[in-house]
């Protein structure tokens, strides 16, 4: 085994890049023809069941430059499905809250666990936290501002209490205020919470939830529930709200982390719904949660599927329920998610599916979109013969060695939502610019449970900016990560100057809470990133005015010109999607007038660039297309 993690490191050195191709799936069609057999998961809400030793081997490494470890947790599963982004809050100072659960005990009761917290005060992080906010075993965290310097935080108990929500009028430091939401009825406990803040204070709490795990109410099992308070949580009104489209009239039951919210802007509150068996649906409210309108993103032809009986006919590609929400500044959702085939046929076992492991692919949608859908409904999300790569099909498995084929070795690890990439989160900066991130099955990296190897997965991004998606970026390829799981992102909502990002490491593929192998340490990790890419244009100048580039696109010579109405400093920057300078020019002091530059452009790849103007302290920045 050392052997081989020596060749799969000497591997990784020789075929790291930043940047990768646009290509379409590459997976042999052997592994994505190949199906498996496995029983419906539980949805942990609790404690687990579970007795793992903690791992005496856990991951060591060191954290890698580009990225912060900001706390740590042996109870390793943060999700049953969607996380969310709820688990990072940008302030508007650049302030930043951060939660997850946490729990170091190693196994069943896990009386310890509870919200792990962090907070960045524009300068650094805390120490990593050794204890809960919350003097109960909770779990499932959500942080959002509270009022105009405070925070809020909710997670569930599991038990009648409900969920536990925790205040503080200024973020980062004070006592927290408890109090709780309880469910419908003594058996209906509240679980899996999601939670913003709306208002023009951040004073009205947005609270999404479960009622109950394997309990009926209300014809659900269990029920999707919408409560509000406008008084920070002395009265809800509405309170354990079954919305219009969510009811038992459409759907089963909508079960655990099947649900986010977007971040509000203004009166503006959506959350988005999806999983394999019922619609991947949009309920967005243009007046702060008093009416709702459901959207239809992708409609399952089975929405009362049941796994103990119900048969498909056919091989259905579907959302596979990690999925996010965004609204951007004109108030338009958008929403990503990874796609999986599933199926269920007369010889599976009741409480069985069956599913296809190397499915691949993040699907986008948003409101100025139609639903996905063709003539065979079984084939609305098929991402190679059916969704359009760049537009509603944004997210896949690289070739990172460039041999045309994508090559895994023979064990896949699911993480409950069945995608190759997959545990989608987005964020939309001021300009509209969109940001998703994944974990993604990654070819090259190798890792082991037990004497059985699997793919690593990495967390993978891509960025779209005025209307051109990006290349794909790999954010874990130093070499101290060559051997490192990491999954879970969740990006903050808000954008600055900068993305703000956090995630999961650990050594091993799989989870311990499920078995696949002892408990050992996560680290919860912090990434950013400097948006170099999209600069300020500072359109309000009078020095300076920039024409478009011409010809556009360009294939070796394209020309700038720039008028200038005073004598300065000018030169102009290229930049390539993920903000790396390609190109740059110096024109030095030039007097006022119109100046013409010449890009020699024949060297560059072909794809999305942008360059700056920079004429003095004014600068004005354009796109230009390079084939």
């Amino acid at each position: 085994m050392i052997m081989k993690r020596i060749l799969s490191l000497c591997l990784i050195m020789s075929i790291v890049i930043f940047g990768f191709a646009q290509k379409g799936s590459l997976i042999p069609k052997n592994l994505r023809d190949g199906a498996k057999q496995r029983v419906q998961q539980t949805k942990i809400d609790d404690s687990g069941m579970f007795e793992n030793t903690i791992n005496p081997n856990g991951n060591t490494m060191p954290a890698a430059k580009s990225q912060e470890q900001i706390g740590t947790t042996q109870y390793d599963l943060q999700t049953n499905q969607a996380l969310g982004s709820s688990r990072l809050h940008l302030f508007d100072d650049g302030t930043l809250s951060a939660v997850w659960t946490m729990g170091f005990a190693g196994a069943e009761p896990w009386a310890d666990r509870g919200t792990g917290y962090n907070y960045f005060d524009g300068t650094s992080w805390g120490d990593d936290p050794t204890a809960r906010i919350e003097n109960v075993k909770t779990g499932w965290p959500n942080i959002a501002q509270w009022e105009e310097n405070g925070e809020i935080n909710v997670a569930h108990t599991g038990v009648a209490q409900g969920l536990y929500f925790s205040k503080r009028d200024t973020k980062g430091t004070g006592a927290w205020e408890s109090f709780f939401l309880v469910g419908p009825d003594a058996t209906n406990v509240l679980v899996w919470p999601r939670m913003v803040t709306s208002g023009v204070n951040h004073d009205v709490i947005q609270v999404i939830t479960a009622g109950g795990n394997a309990v009926t109410y209300n014809g659900q099992t269990p029920a999707l529930l919408y409560s509000r308070s406008s008084d920070g949580g002395a009265t809800w009104v509405p309170q354990n709200e079954v919305l219009a489209g969510t009811g038992a009239d459409f759907y089963l039951g909508i079960n655990a982390d099947e649900y986010t919210w977007a971040e509000p802007q203004g009166d503006i509150i959506a959350f988005q719904a999806a999983d394999s068996f019922h619609d991947w649906f949009v309920m967005k409210s243009m007046d702060g949660g008093d009416n709702w309108e459901k959207i239809m993103v992708w409609e399952c032809p089975y929405p009362f599927f049941d796994v103990q009986s119900s048969l498909t006919t056919d091989t259905l590609w579907a959302p596979d329920g990690a999925g996010d929400i965004a609204i951007d500044n004109t108030g338009k959702v958008h929403v990503v998610c990874g796609l999986t085939r599933v199926a269920r046929d007369e010889a599976t076992p009741a409480g069985s599916i069956n599913y296809w492991p190397y499915t691949d692919g993040v699907a986008y949608w948003n409101e100025d979109m139609p639903p996905f859908t063709n003539a065979e409904p079984h084939d609305a999300l098929d991402a190679w013969d059916v969704l359009v790569e760049n537009e509603n099909l944004i997210g896949w498995m690289q070739d990172v060695n460039g041999n045309d084929t994508i090559d895994l070795v023979a064990n896949i690890m699911s993480y409950r939502s069945l995608s190759l990439t997959t545990m989608t989160t987005i964020a939309i900066a001021p300009d509209n610019s969109i940001y998703v991130a994944w974990a993604g099955t990654s070819e090259g990296y190798v890792g082991y449970v037990g004497s059985d190897e699997y793919n690593f997965k990495h967390i993978w991004t891509r960025s779209n900016h005025f209307g051109e998606w990006g290349p794909f970026v790999d954010l874990n390829t130093e070499l101290v990560q060559s051997f490192d799981e990491c999954i879970y992102p969740v990006y903050a909502k808000g954008v600055n100057e900068n993305t703000h990002l956090i995630y999961n490491i650990d050594a091993t593929p799989g989870l311990g809470l499920d078995e696949d192998h002892p408990f050992q340490e996560n680290r919860t990790t912090y990434f950013t990133k400097l948006l170099t890419s999209i600069k300020e244009n500072d359109n309000n100048s009078s020095i300076i005015e920039v024409r478009q580039n011409f010809p556009n696109p360009a294939t070796s010579t394209s020309f700038v010109e720039v008028k200038l109405t005073e004598s300065a400093n000018l030169r102009l920057e290229v930049t390539n999607m993920i903000g790396q300078e390609v190109y740059q020019l110096n024109e030095g002091k030039v007097n006022a007038g119109t100046h013409v530059l010449k890009l020699d452009v024949s060297k560059l790849d072909s794809g999305v660039y942008f360059y700056t103007v920079f004429a003095g302290e004014s600068s004005v920045t354009q796109k230009m297309i390079v084939e």
